[in-house]
């Protein structure tokens, strides 16, 4: 059909009107459709959008590939929004397995193996009609409310603050006025001190100038005791009798040869108040609901393969997340195998020595501890061996962070490495010079704070800092940890030796209480999917990893 300018109340009429001349009371043909804008475009508006630089990028669609249904003018039901991470995409695809809205390069990217992502606009029917309109929109409406009542409780949680602020101001300038009335008390103490032994000391100098003076009150008498010669005689002896005395009293010890008041300052107190750089502790206390995991069983993934052991079976002591893949460590059968998100194995590699703990060092790599070997793997369309690093002792749990490997050897002492081997530190004693470890197991690293928790059934989780800086030893009845993961919003989970229970700790580590109780055994590690909300329970001595699907704690 030929284009017209003419009027609205032309007797032209099309199947596709172009949107923005409808808008000026033209009626032209639409030639395309603008994902972008959501309109039909006619010649003259595509013409504009290849002119116009904001509008080079928009997407568009033939006719019959939007075609409306009812009124011509009525917009398509495709999606506009664009993805936050691919700047110019639409999210025009859905992943079933994940249940997220992507656009194609993230189907490409981080969906390559998820076997049901399909395209929202051929599939919008049968989409829309699983979602429950009605429901999302209530569900929407609801956690509007919601949001809006914590927007207004932050006026209140602000007021708070406010006032808490100038308190703990004013707390400070109190607590500096009581420390200046101790010093006070303590100066007055010390000038009260002073003068006493000024007083003292001022009374035996003052008896020795005395006893001088009768000294020589003595010596003048005997001179003049000369009124005969007898007289004058035994007055000579006595008097050189009395100067011996006074000599040797003068070379001795009984005269005081020094006499001042000094005050020394206390080293002890100017160390102490020069080391505090405030006169205490300022801590802000953000008081949150917690909201605890529940965990439900799902299934337990057979982990044993044909050409495994047949008499040893299999003992998975470690395991991490790679993407949408879990990777496990069988140490009896020296292998590294991975399994996708529908617990099908994907592949594995054999590796040297009996692998232990395992992590994630970079995109597409990870490392694992075999006895005194550190090997590096490589997981993209395989597992593969990369370089490895042979150590002077047993390597039992590792972690990384930011360049640096932490390394357990299953006894007393903590290793930080950097990824070329070079020794960084060592740890074997802490405070009083005890080891933090009886037995140092799995650890892993939590990123939300820095801190590093190592696991010891005997003592409790033991927490470093990034520098390998004892922190402490968390201990409580309810922990006994042999196996540690985070979850990826900071919350730390373990899986605890001779307990059968798996508890779920908050970024520092300390218990707020137990998901699961386990039916199995000598549980040896723990690793959760916080996207899939999946968590893997691995155990020694089975062929078997439990999956559990992990619930957020109502509000």
């Amino acid at each position: 059909m030929a284009s017209s300018s003419s009027p609205k109340t032309s007797e032209e009429t099309f199947e596709y009107i172009c949107t923005a001349c409808a808008n000026d009371d033209l009626i032209k043909e639409a030639l395309k459709y603008c994902v972008e804008c959501q309109q039909y475009c006619c010649k003259d508006c595509l013409t504009s959008h290849r002119r116009i630089s904001s509008l080079k990028g928009h997407s568009f669609l033939e006719n019959s590939s939007v075609k409306p249904q009812g009124q011509p003018r009525t917009l398509p039901a495709l999606p506009t929004i664009q993805c936050s991470k691919h700047v110019g995409k639409i999210l025009d695809m859905y992943c079933e397995n994940h249940d997220v809205v992507c656009c194609y390069v993230c189907a490409a990217e981080d969906h390559k193996s998820c076997k049901d992502i399909v395209q929202v606009l051929y599939n919008i029917d049968r989409l829309y009609s699983k979602t429950g309109a009605s429901q999302a929109t209530s569900k929407l409406n609801d956690t509007i409310d919601t949001m809006t009542q914590y927007g207004t409780n932050t006026y209140t949680l602000l007021k708070q603050l406010q006032v808490s602020k100038h308190t703990a101001i004013k707390a400070v300038s109190d607590f500096r006025i009581e420390m200046e009335r101790i010093l006070k008390k303590q100066e007055q103490e010390t000038i009260k001190e002073i003068e006493e032994e000024y007083k003292m000391l001022e009374s035996q100098i003052l008896k020795e100038r005395k006893r001088f003076q009768d000294y020589i009150d003595d010596l003048k008498n005997l001179k003049q005791a000369s009124a005969n010669i007898a007289q004058l005689f035994v007055g000579t002896k006595l008097a050189e009798m009395k100067c011996i005395t006074i000599k040797d009293e003068i070379k001795g010890n009984g005269r005081i040869k020094q006499a001042e008041i000094k005050f020394i300052p206390s080293k002890e107190m100017k160390t102490t108040i020069e080391k505090m750089v405030h006169l205490g502790k300022a801590s802000a206390i953000a008081s949150r609901k917690y909201n605890l995991y529940t965990a439900t069983k799902v299934c337990d993934v057979i982990v044993k393969l044909e050409k495994d052991q047949p008499f040893w079976g299999c003992s998975i002591t470690g395991s991490c997340i790679v993407d949408d893949t879990f990777i496990f460590t069988d140490y009896f059968n020296h292998k590294l195998k991975r399994f996708d998100i529908s617990t099908s194995l994907i592949d594995y590699c054999q590796v040297p020595g009996n692998p232990r703990g395992v992590c994630r060092v970079g995109e597409k790599e990870i490392v694992v501890a075999c006895n005194k070997v550190v090997q590096f793997v490589s997981v993209h369309d395989s597992l593969s061996l990369l370089r490895s690093i042979t150590m002077n002792h047993d390597c039992y749990g590792i972690a990384h962070s930011n360049g640096k490997l932490y390394i357990t050897d299953g006894n007393q002492s903590l290793y930080m490495y950097d990824m070329s081997g070079s020794l960084l530190k060592t740890v074997t004693r802490v405070y009083h010079r005890q080891s933090p470890f009886e037995y140092s197991r799995q650890m892993t690293f939590n990123d939300k704070n820095d801190r590093l928790f190592v696991c010891d059934d005997k003592k409790g989780l033991v927490c470093f800092n990034a520098q390998c800086d004892y922190i402490e030893t968390i201990t409580d009845p309810d922990v006994r940890p042999v196996g540690v993961c985070v979850d990826g919003y900071g919350k730390v989970i373990v899986a605890n030796s001779g307990l059968q229970t798996i508890v779920e700790c908050d970024r520092d580590g300390q218990k707020c209480g137990t998901i699961v109780n386990l039916t199995r055994e000598n549980p040896k590690s723990v690793c959760v999917h916080h996207g899939l909300r999946k968590m893997f329970v691995c155990y020694s001595k089975s062929d078997t990893v439990e999956v559990y699907d992990l619930i957020w704690g109502s509000d």
